[in-house]
């Protein structure tokens, strides 16, 4: 974890949010992990509509299966009456949320530094170049010491040499 300093916001952006439950996982994650420290997560793709329904925060429950209990519990709401066999994220977790359509294969629109960057599930779509291009232009984004998170089936061994790899699919900036 990045080390947090006193009176500044955490920073994070999950790159390819697809519908919002990665980032909303992650926030559940950082509510419970800084306590009073500020945070901010900024949520983007390339599609409108997933990003519609990760902004509504509303899901069925067979979606919630990878969420730990505990973060389950304190920080969804279980539907009732027309609305069971779906939960929806808490408000003060959506209100912390930016969802942007950004298109990852185009100039990056000014969104400051960040402390980390998921881009989980993404990278496999590109060929060696698109992906040389696509980190090339995310890494200015990410803080020194920051970390750079891929998903266990992507690596970017030979995509750029900035980054260092701390453990499988983990990797800091210098």
């Amino acid at each position: 974890m990045p080390k947090v300093q006193a009176g500044k916001t955490f920073r994070l952006w999950c790159a390819a949010s697809s519908s919002g439950e990665e980032p909303y996982t992650l926030a559940m994650t950082l509510a419970d992990g800084l306590s009073s420290t500020p945070w901010e997560i900024v949520a983007s793709d390339i599609s409108t509509r997933v990003l519609e329904k990760a902004r509504s925060g509303h899901y069925d429950m067979e979606r919630a299966h990878n969420i730990p209990q505990p973060l389950l519990s304190k920080y969804c709401l279980k539907g009732t009456g027309s609305q069971e066999g779906t939960f929806m994220i808490e408000r003060s977790l959506r209100s912390r949320m930016q969802f942007m359509q950004i298109n990852l294969n185009t100039a990056l629109p000014k969104l400051g530094e960040f402390d980390v960057i998921f881009l989980r599930n993404v990278m496999i779509y590109f060929d060696t170049d698109t992906k040389r291009q696509v980190v090339a232009r995310m890494l200015p984004l990410l803080k020194p010491d920051g970390y750079f998170i891929v998903s266990h089936s992507e690596s970017l061994n030979g995509i750029t040499d900035v980054l260092k790899l701390v453990s499988p699919s983990i990797y800091r900036k210098p």
